[in-house]
């Protein structure tokens, strides 16, 4: 995005009704020497130059990559591969279905290109824009890549010298046993195993193929050893040579015939532009953010913005998400070595990178974990009633394995399943998430935000089942006390607390889904008998625990808020030993936004964080977005920079989670996305908030995708909004919070004034009554139960059966209004 001169002139919010551009303009007295502000808004569009923004964020090597730690990342989603320099080239292939132990289909090591890796003019570059790693240096150039049409790693080598042989061999290690074979011109290692032997195990067949081939003349392979194959091939006669790795799903059969099924066409001179296509596609549909500041630090975490967003979409996986607990598993480059139970899935840690991808558009990112939950289903209901007695519905266990049972292994002399603990279970001992009942809320609260951004009523049918089969079991579990409130115990306060009475967590997560839980049903005219006893349960669900700031171990009430020393605790049991680093008063604020940055319980939750037990602890922690949730800007700048200085240690721009654990994980990036975009836009409760928690003397151009399929494009000079524009995809009602307060402010649609000023918050369209007692507004939470998100009183008038099926829709025709214009190849 084009930068803006410095100023402090405050101009513009926007509103869109469908397909429309609105402009509220206002004005504020310039700062001293400031000058009119140049901006990226003109003839009624915000311009991006997308492939200049994401190049800005490319990964720049001035040496060669020679340690594994250094791999660099690429991958289509479900192929993903780790790329570094060690003897020549070496690359290792991940796939995410290779289950339960998560094993490499192999490692390709490309010898001559030591040449390219050595040479004192090398230098490397991962292009995010193509999807790409190319490297070049002493004549030579390597372009590497994971094909977006096909399971295939693509090496594509040029000035070699043409009268030498070039070699790249395909191994695994022991104690694997694959069955290696080679034919004339394909080698290929391929091995199957039944899952079988571990707890909770599926009885599945799972497997592992891989198979080389080359582009060039003379192309021969071999057998090597029981591990190994290796290929020769004599570069063109331009010094132009190709290696091509394809490692499909495998579950047995003919690895010969599929490998030459796989790997015909392999010289096809397109795989590159198809390949580029798909991501050039990708970023034009990704909100772009162009940040700056005094000291830098702005700039280096919008890169990492575009890096993470990077590693999202080439490991967003088909079936499951390719990261399990917050690893990048796709990007390994350290054989089959995991840190955690590579079968299993971490709900916490996965959090910020499906919020991350919402921020910015990416929907389709989240899709395999949407399918993880709701495939599972069947086996997690399952699982709950042979580990409940009495119970409904389904409890998500938060290390649940990929087939959808409470089972965690660990690892014992080199083999995963030793040391079992049940998740989700009330027969087992106590452990960090035996009694985590919280975990499918977290993903019912991401299915209806989902919804919510996208409108999408057949993606909210197809989810629904999960979140309401999460309410059916907490309706069963949670009991009404003699004091008329429902109660869960013994349940864990997440892995902090372990099986204590009330935990915030629970509170929290009924509080927030109950209510949403009641909308899906009634969108969707399912389960009267549930949202009555939905209805019925709201009033008794506690109000959140509060402790003294000093021990964190006394037992408050509501009525302590007067004194301005309490915060949220962990549970009805704040003594309670803990056993992990989590802050677990301030989930009311992230993710499920009953707290925000004003509002009845604002005080209260800013003490919580000010106070919380563990500061940037760990690289997943939350502490960044919460402050972005309150509005503490320099906060949220202040631990974005220390996270990354700690764990942001690779030269990929993931991070490492420590000395010992081998793997780059990708959570501290999806954090840091999810911070930056609600620093800039937020509307999780259908109120838009603009820079809501910008740093002081952060610049910012930006786009944030929000609720009904609308962006926001901002532009932000020394803290101070200057434009903003909201492209709407949908006909709703907006409720705009004024960016200016206290400042007069006007709507203006394609040149033309069509609201009056205002000096406070700003409403286009009509607020429908709600589905809820108006009266609930009480110590749980500033989010009014009687008015969720503001809904559309307009509609398109195309669709009799959406009309029909969704009472958000009135079936009034919109007026005729001209779509916004963008840079061409992005869409409106």
């Amino acid at each position: 995005m084009p930068h803006s001169g410095r100023n402090r002139r405050s101009l513009s919010v926007v509103l869109l009704a469908y397909g429309m551009a609105v402009a509220l303009v206002g004005q504020a007295p310039a700062a001293s020497g400031s000058t009119s502000a140049t901006t990226a808004w003109r003839n009624g569009s915000f311009h991006v130059d997308v492939p200049g923004m994401v190049h800005s964020s490319d990964v720049v090597l001035g040496r060669p990559n020679t340690a594994s730690a250094q791999s660099m990342p690429l991958g289509n989603g479900d192929l993903g591969v780790g790329v570094w320099d060690e003897n020549g080239l070496t690359v290792q292939l991940n796939r995410a279905d290779t289950m339960p132990d998560r094993l490499s289909p192999g490692q390709v090591v490309v010898p001559g290109l030591a040449k390219l890796t050595s040479a004192p003019d090398y230098q490397g570059r991962l292009d995010l824009y193509d999807g790409t790693f190319t490297q070049s240096g002493g004549g030579m150039t390597a372009t590497t890549y994971v094909r977006a049409d096909t399971d295939q790693l693509v090496i594509d080598v040029t000035g070699a010298d043409p009268a030498a042989d070039q070699t790249a061999q395909l191994h695994l290690w022991q104690p694997r046993t694959p069955t290696a074979s080679a034919g004339s011109t394909i080698g290929t290692l391929a091995q199957t195993w039944q899952d079988d032997t571990q707890p909770g195990a599926s009885g599945r067949t799972f497997g592992a193929l891989a198979a080389i081939t080359a582009a060039g003349r003379d192309v021969s392979a071999g057998v090597v050893d029981p591990l190994t194959v290796q290929l020769s091939v004599r570069p063109k006669p331009n010094g132009s040579f190709r290696i091509v790795v394809a490692s499909p799903q495998w579950t047995g059969g003919d690895a010969t015939a599929t490998a030459q099924r796989l790997l015909a066409g392999s010289g096809d001179s397109d795989t590159f532009g198809r390949t580029a296509a798909w991501w050039h596609h990708y970023w034009d549909g990704v909100g772009m953010i162009k940040l700056s500041s005094p000291d830098g630090s702005a700039q280096y975490l919008a890169n990492l913005r575009t890096i993470s967003l990077f590693a999202e979409a080439a490991e967003r996986g088909s079936v499951r998400p390719g990261s399990q607990a917050g690893v990048a598993d796709l990007f390994d480059s350290a054989g089959d070595t995991h840190s955690w139970d590579p079968a299993s899935y971490w709900g916490w840690n996965l959090r910020m990178l499906v919020t991350a991808n919402m921020g910015a558009g990416a929907y389709a990112n989240n899709d395999g974990y949407f399918v993880l939950y709701r495939d599972t289903l069947p086996n997690t209901v399952a699982w709950t009633a042979g580990q409940f007695a009495g119970s409904a519905g389904a409890c998500t266990p938060e290390t649940m394995w990929f087939n959808g049972v409470g089972v965690q292994v660990h690892l014992a002399n080199g083999q995963w399943g030793a040391n079992p603990y049940l998740n989700c279970s009330s027969q087992g001992p106590a452990n960090y998430n035996a009694r985590t009942l919280s975990t499918g809320a977290e993903v019912a609260l991401f299915v209806w935000q989902t919804y919510q951004a996208t409108d999408d009523l057949a993606f909210l049918r197809q989810n629904y089942p999960v979140m309401a089969d999460w309410a059916r079991f907490m309706l069963s579990y949670a009991k009404t006390g003699t004091d008329g409130f429902l109660h869960t115990s013994p349940s864990n306060a997440h892995e902090t607390q372990w099986d204590v009475g009330d935990p915030t967590t629970d509170i929290t997560a009924m509080t927030a889904i109950f209510p949403d839980v009641i909308q899906a049903a009634r969108l969707l005219h399912r389960d009267q008998d549930l949202v009555a006893a939905l209805t019925a349960a709201l009033p008794k669900v506690l109000p959140y625990p509060r402790t003294d700031a000093a021990t964190m171990t006394q037992q408050l009430s509501p009525a302590d808020d007067s004194t301005g020393q309490d915060v949220i605790g962990q549970s009805g049991q704040q003594a309670a030993k803990t056993h992990n680093a989590e802050n677990l008063g301030l989930e009311p604020v992230w993710p499920y936004g009953l707290i925000g940055d004003s509002g009845q319980l604002s005080d209260l939750a800013k003490r919580t964080f000010t106070d919380r037990p563990y500061v940037e602890h760990n690289d997943w922690s939350f502490d960044p977005i919460d402050a972005a949730r309150l509005g503490l800007g320099d906060d949220m700048a202040k631990a974005l920079v220390d996270l990354t200085e700690t764990y942001q240690q690779r030269p990929s721009g993931l991070a490492s989670f420590g000395a010992t654990y081998k793997e780059p994980y990708a959570e501290q990036g999806a954090v840091v996305t999810t911070a930056l975009q609600d620093a800039l836009v937020q509307d999780y409760d259908g109120l838009l908030r603009i820079a809501p928690a910008l740093p002081t003397g952060w610049n910012a151009d930006a786009t944030v995708s929000i609720q009904h399929k609308s962006k926001v494009d901002v532009q932000v000079r020394d803290g101070v909004p200057v434009t903003v524009a909201i492209e709407a995809g949908a006909n709703t009602a907006q409720q705009v919070r004024n960016p200016w307060p206290g400042q007069k402010v006007k709507v203006v649609a394609n040149g033309h004034t069509v609201a009056g000023s205002s000096r406070g918050d700003l409403r286009r369209g009509c607020l429908p009554r709600s589905d809820l007692p108006r009266d609930r507004q009480d110590h749980r939470g500033t989010r009014r139960l009687a008015q969720p998100a503001p809904r559309p009183c307009l509609r398109r008038g195309d669709d009799r059966r959406d009309r029909a099926e969704d009472p958000r829709r009135s079936g009034r025709q919109p007026p005729r209004l001209h779509r916004c214009r963008d840079q061409p190849g992005r869409r409106a």
